[in-house]
């Protein structure tokens, strides 16, 4: 499996293609994570970015599709990307709607290599509990009661670990988490973890 996991996609995408040269440029962009807010601006930002570097967006919402379309969707594309936003409630929507275990299905058998932007990237691990102390996420957490995200990785994501508007969220999460086993990996807006195989590794845009 290949996973490309941002914090922020717009400033790292140009990472892609040195990972994985052959590459197609078949892109199904999911922006549901974005739904909560009323601007989405950085949805803007990941979608101007793919579209820079020449890839083909099949534009999805996971409120308007089925099971059996989503299967068919990820047949058709190269790339499933998932953009950032509320993490508790894309969550909840993914398993609403009965799509996680075919996401999770299609990353492990590679039929898509999957990219994401913040909670695009925090939801591939298995807990997701230090989100749970973001005061947006608040409505949406009774909805994921286990605090578990699609449980391909066992270590979870901070991402934005040097952008000043996160700083007081990402103290409390120190403070908060600090008797959870988990393992947290902490990400600046300039770099990715490339998952491959099993094998991590930090990358990094110059």
């Amino acid at each position: 499996m290949k996973l490309f996991l941002a914090s922020s996609a717009d400033k790292t995408l140009q990472l892609l293609g040195k990972q994985v040269p052959d590459i197609g440029k078949k892109v199904l962009f999911v922006a549901n994570a974005a739904d909560p807010y009323a601007d989405r601006f950085w949805v803007d930002w990941d979608r101007n970015k793919f579209k820079e570097l020449g890839y083909q967006l099949h534009e999805l919402d996971l409120r308007e599709t089925t099971p059996e379309k989503l299967k068919r969707f990820l047949q058709s594309n190269d790339i499933l990307h998932i953009c950032g936003g509320s993490v508790y409630y894309l969550v909840s929507l993914i398993r609403e709607r009965h799509f996680d275990n075919i996401i999770t299905q299609a990353i492990r058998d590679e039929a898509v290599v999957y990219t994401g932007t913040s909670a695009g990237s925090i939801i591939v691990s298995d807990n997701i509990r230090a989100f749970s102390y973001d005061e947006e996420e608040r409505e949406y957490i009774k909805k994921v009661p286990d605090h578990k995200g699609l449980g391909i990785l066992n270590f979870a994501i901070m991402p934005h670990c040097n952008n000043p508007d996160f700083v007081s969220e990402h103290k409390k999460v120190v403070e908060k988490m600090a008797g959870d086993p988990t393992a947290i990996f902490y990400i600046q807006d300039h770099q990715v973890i490339w998952v491959k195989d099993g094998y991590v590794e930090l990358l990094e845009a110059k």
